[in-house]
């Protein structure tokens, strides 16, 4: 007999790990923390907490898992984690149920394999935790508190008077004047021009202005162009006769106006907007084509946004609700600018596409963590949780269409070619499918009756006994074990064609004498037409005694359509119109109703290269037919052919908006208190309005675009100073939340961003 299931610490084999010993805690990175905010502490969250943590009051075994301290010190027997080992760490081994008596979470719970996942490869990468909490401490650790509020970054801008000095000649600009104020704070004085050098026979220091031209030339053509000056510009800038300020004012209007500084400058942004032609990560998971065949309009709205000077306000606005702008029809290519929000990572899970977005909105523009409040106020910053979930609705009421808008006007001919071409993928691709599809539920047909007893024998929660009896099945009549388990996620109890199956399969034997008989009488006589006629009419004639019967009357019911499979594929991938779709009459005809299944079938119709796609996407990773179609060519013509559209990667709002609740610990199953979708306590006021316009985006836009919101002049200043010099006023361009440093000058911050307000 097994062991009685015991907790992660107590079931620890003190022999196995009395040579661990405890790591001491190394300050995670950025990156790190961030991983561990987002994919850990849920897991742990979850499914640890419950028996193992301080704010619960249990530590089942010694061991608790919601600080650092208690992580790393372990429970009773030892250590549970050993760092960048994960094949030692008795943690792992648990989730992973390799020790018939080490099984966490018990009674069967396994966690799902991309969350052991998860937590592997947190240990592999020496298991980085940024939690602080004393192990002794039960007290909840806030953000939530007047000292976080009244942190700098959030309290108004008040242009400051420009500094005077007894050296103020040295200064040419008000930047200036705080800067020298600066150097003298600290008893430094400012270097020499650059146009002074060393003569080489003297060695005495001589100022040469074509000199000090040449340099500032080159210094201000790499910084706003990224490109060397060339020997023609060198020499203009040389003989200019104007005094130097004037000459030199002329060079930065000719490079602000060169096409490349949006190109140099615009790649900043493009950082910042997490921009990528791919969808990121290297497995290309559940996805058809690593590439966006239209980010690249969004990487060119935000170039040529650098270089028609477009007002912030505006760029924000269009980043984020250019959808709703009043006067779109003059200018259709500004929708491209909301690849800001879609040209993220994509993930299988809604609600993580929704933190990346509410993560690069709130750390974009206002240089704020607020997904760290997914789960929890946030630690640190004056971010409730609610203020997350405020956003979380907000992105929650938005989708991307099926069907990107153009935005240009391809040349006739060259669109048409196009277009023949396209058509001729699709139709390649849909070929693909049928042919595809057949094979798979031919494959079904000829044993469709054992295919549903293994699918009703397997599934999460089936103990071993189950589970081996359904790997008899499967060997014992030849199936396909990936195929039945796809059977299992169709045979519902609802469905017309096996839900007099599902009738069957929670029966005992023992009760087929009484029960079956009833049941099958049911079945057969099929009152209000609730199961398919074919189904109804195999159990008419038949009294099962047994889940063998059941499956018998299945085999025959599906094996007398192989012959007609074949001309009803062929009917469905002929009907190319309305009229052909509806002349099939897959809605009424019970034998196609079965020959389409499992991998259901359409008219040619319906089956667009996105249909493709979810269907694909729906099957088991060893069942899809992905690397058959033709999607990456697809994506390759949209790229690359002359008269392709270009289209936009944008949202819409959702027919019906809605407000999100709380998930508690960040679980979308514990579901709290609804929040309505509106923008920031800390930056609109203890009762922020809720917003009413669609999903709230445009007045999102509005708010963070607002001249009274502080955060966002100071953070776009904050970069660009650190783009320009190399080292921001403050070193944490995306967070300047209470655990940032203070900012070096930061008068000089204020001043330039109540310039930006101007």
């Amino acid at each position: 007999m097994r062991k009685r299931f015991l907790v992660l610490a107590g079931a620890l084999n003190a022999a196995a790990v009395a040579t661990v010993a405890a790591a001491p805690a190394v300050e995670p990175t950025p990156e790190q923390t961030a991983f561990f905010e987002s994919k850990v502490r849920p897991i742990l969250s979850e499914t640890c907490y419950k028996c193992h943590s301080l704010q619960e009051g249990k530590s089942k075994g010694g061991l608790t898992l919601d600080t650092r301290e208690g992580t790393v010190k372990g429970g009773e027997n030892g250590v549970v984690i050993k760092p960048g080992e994960p094949e030692k760490s008795p943690l792992i081994t648990a989730v992973k149920y390799l020790d018939p008596d080490l099984q966490m979470p018990p009674k069967g719970e396994k966690l799902k394999d991309d969350q052991i996942a998860t937590l592997v490869e947190w240990v592999k990468m020496g298991a980085p935790d940024p939690r602080k909490a004393d192990a002794k401490m039960i007290t909840k650790l806030t953000g939530l508190t007047d000292a976080a509020r009244h942190h700098w970054a959030y309290q108004p801008i008040k242009k400051p008077a420009v500094p005077t000095s007894k050296n103020q000649q040295w200064c040419r600009t008000p930047v200036d004047a705080f800067i020298l104020k600066g150097l003298e704070q600290k008893e430094m004085l400012p270097g020499s021009d650059a146009g002074w050098r060393k003569d080489p026979t003297t060695g005495k220091l001589n100022y040469d202005e074509l000199y000090q031209r040449g340099v500032i030339l080159r210094r201000a053509s790499y910084d706003l162009t990224g490109l060397p000056p060339t020997t023609d510009e060198l020499t203009a800038f040389q003989k200019d006769a104007s005094p130097f300020p004037t000459a030199f004012s002329k060079v930065v209007e000719r490079l602000l106006a060169s096409p490349h500084y949006g190109e140099r400058w615009g790649r900043f942004w493009l950082d910042t907007a997490r921009y990528a032609d791919t969808i990121g990560g290297d497995r290309n998971e559940r996805m058809t084509d690593y590439r966006y065949p239209y980010a690249w309009t969004y990487r060119d709205y935000v170039v040529k946004a650098f270089n028609k000077d477009k007002p912030y306000d505006q760029f924000i606005i269009e980043q984020l609700a250019a959808d709703k702008l009043p006067d779109l029809d003059r200018d259709r290519s500004r929708l491209a600018a909301l690849g800001f929000l879609t040209v993220g990572q994509r993930f299988n899970n809604a609600n993580d596409v929704i933190n990346d977005r509410i993560d690069v909105v709130t750390k974009g523009f206002l240089a704020m963590t607020v997904s760290c409040a997914r789960c929890h106020d946030h630690k640190f910053d004056p971010i409730p949780t609610k203020d997350y979930y405020a956003l979380h609705g907000i992105f929650a009421s938005i989708e991307e269409p099926k069907n990107e808008p153009s935005i240009n006007n391809p040349d006739p001919k060259l669109l048409k070619d196009f277009e023949t071409k396209l058509a001729a993928l699709e139709t390649a691709s849909r070929g693909q499918f049928y042919k595809f599809a057949q094979e798979k539920n031919s494959m079904f047909r000829q044993n469709a009756g054992w295919y549903l007893v293994a699918a009703s024998l397997g599934g999460r929660g089936m103990d071993a006994a189950a589970l081996q009896k359904r790997d008899k099945v499967i060997a014992d009549y030849k199936l396909n074990a990936v195929l039945a388990n796809y059977v299992r996620t169709r045979a519902r109890a609802d469905d017309s064609v096996f839900g007099p199956f599902r009738k069957f399969e929670d029966l005992a034997e023992a009760d087929f004498a009484l029960l079956g008989v009833k049941l099958s009488q049911d079945i057969a006589e099929n009152r209000g037409g609730k199961y398919n006629s074919l189904v109804a009419a195999g159990f008419s004639s038949r009294t099962p005694k047994s889940l063998k019967d059941v499956a018998e009357i299945y085999n025959e019911i599906f094996s007398k359509l192989e012959a007609k499979s074949q001309g009803v594929v062929n009917t469905y991938a002929a009907a190319t119109s309305e009229s052909g779709a509806a002349s099939i009459g897959s809605a009424n005809d019970p034998a196609n109703q079965l020959i389409a299944q499992p991998i259901r079938l359409e008219p040619a119709i319906k089956l667009s290269m996105d249909r493709i796609r979810e269907i694909d996407n729906a099957l088991p990773n060893q069942l899809r037919n992905t690397r058959n179609y033709a999607f990456g060519k697809v994506n390759e013509l949209k790229l690359t052919h002359e008269g392709a559209p270009a289209k936009a990667m944008t949202v819409v709002d959702k027919a019906n908006p809605t407000d999100s609740p709380v998930f508690i610990r960040g679980q979308a199953e514990s579901r709290g208190e609804m929040v309505p979708r509106r923008f920031m306590e800390i930056l609109s006021g203890p009762k922020p309005q809720p917003f009413k316009q669609g999903s709230g985006r445009f007045e999102l836009a509005k708010a963070i675009a607002s001249k009274s919101n502080p955060l966002t002049p100071r953070v776009v200043v904050n970069r660009v100073w650190m783009h320009h010099f190399g080292e921001a006023f403050v070193r944490t361009p995306d967070d300047l939340g209470t655990q940032s440093e203070k900012p070096s000058h930061p008068e000089l911050l204020d001043y330039l961003a109540s310039y930006l307000l101007q």
